[in-house]
């Protein structure tokens, strides 16, 4: 389920394919949800430190190169591959935003009720926010903002 995209700079870089299927979608969220909808876990987890995999989860999910992924964290490509390939719980800033970009992917289907629907909208221009919301992607901020825009798009009030 995985195809291989070419870069002139990189030598092979991982994306996923658009349309994986709603259940793989739910059983990619699934170990995520209780953060969604309680503080204290999402604390927690946050402290402790996700597991190298949510990464891998993360790729898959959002079907974003792992160049897309690093540049969200504020990482370096090979130290993104590191964390993917190490056994070392990431460190709280990374689960944090790894957490947040889960939760507005939750959001987002559930807005859109497809997750293709979801990140074509994520790459245009949204006069709502004044800026294209794949790009606000890289700070929790700006996530919130996103994240915002989209519960007022649930309510209808749209600019």
């Amino acid at each position: 389920m995985e195809k291989v995209k070419h870069n002139t700079k990189q030598a092979a870089v991982k994306q996923y394919q658009a349309d994986t299927p709603v259940p793989v979608l739910n059983d990619l969220l699934m170990p995520y949800n209780t953060y969604f909808k309680s503080p204290i876990a999402k604390l927690g987890v946050i402290k402790q430190g996700l597991q190298p995999g949510a990464l891998t989860d993360l790729l898959q999910l959002t079907g974003v190169t792992q160049i897309d992924i690093a540049k969200w964290l504020d990482i370096t490509e090979p130290t993104l591959r590191k964390h993917i390939q190490g056994s070392k719980g990431l460190n709280p800033g990374l689960s944090e935003h790894i957490i947040q970009l889960f939760e507005l992917f939750d959001k987002g289907l559930d807005t859109f009720g497809s997750l293709d629907e979801f990140k074509s909208w994520l790459r245009h221009y949204n006069a709502g926010i004044d800026a294209t919301p794949f790009d606000m992607l890289d700070t929790i901020t700006g996530i919130g903002i996103v994240m915002s825009e989209l519960i007022r798009i649930d309510y209808g009030v749209t600019a």
